[in-house]
């Protein structure tokens, strides 16, 4: 099985801005080949991304597209398209506020056609009380369809935990 990927990360000169790109890809298994949806001999994936981190103020944004590599309901999406943006504020006082949005949009998928496959608002905050310890929560409002054609769950999410770290 060959496979091979590669990134790359500049930070304009030491600069708060950083650009990244990213490729890779593999020769697909047998048994992948298989499924019903998304058959071929390679799958593949590029990416490309942007952040600001300076004065408290965390941006990031994230584009990608895969090729035979994104698992699905019977097999792998043909293609699709991921965008991803966060927006967060380090407050002094420990709290850091996030919100987000992220998308997954199936392509060219066996008889379906285009559909959302990740589609959701990210609301959280972390509070750290020190260095090695912090605590979240995190609610996703998911965007997906009801009656989505691959049957993926639109429910709502809200999370919370504890990070401690040695």
């Amino acid at each position: 099985m060959a496979c091979g990927g590669t990134s790359l990360t500049y930070d304009f000169g030491g600069s708060d801005f950083a650009i990244s790109g990213a490729y890779t890809n593999s020769d697909r298994t047998n048994e992948q080949n298989l499924q019903s949806r998304g058959t071929g001999k390679r799958a593949e994936a590029w990416a490309t991304g942007l952040k600001y981190d300076a004065n408290n103020i965390y941006l990031a944004t994230f584009y990608s597209e895969t090729r035979k590599m994104t698992p699905i309901s019977g097999g792998f999406a043909n293609k699709t398209q991921n965008f991803e943006a966060v927006a967060q504020y380090q407050f002094d006082f420990g709290l850091r506020p996030s919100l987000g949005y992220v998308l997954s949009k199936g392509k060219d998928i066996e008889g379906i056609g285009d559909e959302d496959l990740v589609n959701y608002v990210d609301v959280g905050a972390t509070y750290y009380f020190n260095k090695n310890m912090s605590a979240f929560v995190d609610y996703k409002i998911n965007q997906l369809d009801s009656d989505n054609k691959l049957n993926i769950n639109n429910d709502d999410i809200v999370a919370v935990g504890m990070t401690y770290q040695f």
